[in-house]
């Protein structure tokens, strides 16, 4: 585009420089020397503007829009707002860093995509109506494990547990249905009970160096 051309485009564009009243839908309010006038967002100013904001407009013709953000003397947190989908592309590493909290929230989803994804900190809670976890491996490891579900059904071909010590009560009843049952102890096997009854189909089998029965 020649000079010339670009004299013909721009020609009409007066900018000046105003302070914001109020910025509402029905668009943003700037005072300026020659009075209050309405001002649209430019495309470019995501940044929303707040009372008393000085600001950079831009007239042409009749239309006039509020370029960018110049200085703000208040408190107000900035507001960075989008009238359609966002997409962000860093070629290098990205950071977002707060000194307080952070938030991140979608109205139907939120997805993290990476080769490795990594959650610390002192405290992490995860709420939600449905939790579900898939990986080839899981290892888990914590100083103490507290879990508390109305219903925990567990589905694995090998469970293996080892512990130095292993309590566990039940108040109501408790059900084991196996194909092979092998209960062994190194030192004392104490089962008790107000009744107890063993049955076998075939054999009932006790075999030890001394047998005691009452």
């Amino acid at each position: 585009m020649s000079l010339t051309e670009n004299s013909r485009v721009t020609q009409g564009i007066i900018q000046g420089v105003g302070e914001v009243e109020k910025n509402g839908e029905a668009g943003v309010m700037v005072s300026t020397p020659h009075g209050i006038v309405r001002a649209r967002l430019a495309f470019s100013c995501l940044v929303q503007p707040v009372g008393g904001d000085i600001v950079l407009l831009s007239w042409r013709g009749a239309e006039c829009f509020v370029l960018s953000i110049l200085e703000r003397h208040s408190e107000a947190p900035v507001e960075m707002r989008f009238d359609r989908s966002l997409s962000m592309r860093v070629d290098g590493d990205s950071t977002i860093e707060a000194s307080g909290g952070t938030q991140l929230g979608g109205g139907r989803s939120v997805a993290l995509k990476a080769a490795a994804v990594e959650v610390s900190g002192t405290a992490v809670e995860i709420n939600g109506e449905r939790l579900s976890l898939v990986g080839r491996a899981v290892n888990w490891l914590a100083d103490t494990v507290d879990g508390t579900a109305r219903v925990i059904r567990q589905v694995s071909d090998v469970f293996a547990l080892r512990a130095r010590s292993h309590t566990r009560q039940v108040e109501d009843m408790e059900l084991v249905r196996v194909g092979h049952l092998d209960l062994r102890a190194d030192k004392i096997l104490n089962v008790n009970a107000e009744h107890a009854i063993v049955k076998s189909r075939q054999l009932v089998k006790l075999d030890g160096k001394q047998i005691q029965v009452g």
